[in-house]
């Protein structure tokens, strides 16, 4: 599974949200935008992750129009922004059992974020 391309991230996010089959229950731009929620949590919580897109000040809003469009992220962390997205996702569900599910991915986006690697 490869994360470069926002269209990537779509995709993955389908196949754990158990959303692959149309028409789709999450719309394309939604998925878009808590990636984009995602990226600005990121950049709170890891600035060095992002440290040349803070020096100017803004960063790169990706949107549905531009699918092919790389997610410039190091590769270590890119599992991680599926998991925010996944789970910020579920956490808009009124249904009781998704947010059992939508805390355990924000708090695997956590994690995976502060746990060192090697």
């Amino acid at each position: 599974m490869a994360l470069e391309l926002v269209s990537d991230y779509v995709a993955q996010a389908r196949v754990l949200l158990q959303d692959q089959v149309q028409p789709y229950r999450y719309p394309d731009i939604d998925i878009v935008s808590a990636l984009n929620m995602a990226i600005a949590d990121l950049s709170r919580m890891r600035p060095d992750l992002v440290f040349k897109t803070l020096r100017t000040g803004s960063f790169t809003q990706y949107s549905t129009a531009a699918p092919s469009v790389a997610v410039v992220m190091d590769q270590r962390y890119r599992q991680a922004i599926l998991y925010y997205i996944v789970g910020f996702i579920q956490l808009r569900d009124d249904e009781d059992s998704q947010d059992a599910r939508a805390v355990n991915f924000m708090n695997k986006f956590t994690s995976e974020l502060l746990t060192p690697t090697a």
